[in-house]
């Protein structure tokens, strides 16, 4: 059954030459998630897909609680389809509200990058 849904959009843009923000990378992003970003060469059409991301599960769970990018991690699934790991606080929200699965989908252009995450019970 479907808890709720987030989508977020982003521009491209926002996040060329990234790899000069080192500190806002490391805040925003996990060390797996840090090591696909530089496997992809600090693509900005990666990073704002994956911000993008983060923010879709971030709205699909809704609740006004508070809690760090890093507890939200988008991992690449064996298919290559990306995948969301929990961490901390938004694993333990997820636990309450008794979501028991995530799935998000990326898209991106050179302009744009989007992301819907739906929550499940």
């Amino acid at each position: 059954m479907i808890f709720n849904i987030g989508i977020d959009v982003v521009e491209v843009d926002r996040f060329k030459d990234m790899k000069r923000f080192d500190e806002f990378l490391k805040r925003v992003f996990t060390s797996c998630e840090l090591e696909y970003i530089k496997q992809k060469r600090y693509n900005p059409e990666t990073i704002a897909g994956y911000f993008a991301a983060k923010e879709a599960v971030a709205k699909a769970l809704s609740t006004g609680v508070v809690f760090c990018f890093k507890d939200i991690e988008i991992q690449k699934g064996k298919t290559g389809c990306p995948m969301v790991k929990l961490y901390n606080r938004a694993e333990a929200l997820c636990f309450e509200l008794g979501i028991k699965n995530i799935v998000v989908s990326i898209s991106h252009q050179k302009s744009v990058a989007v992301a819907v995450a739906i929550a499940e019970k």
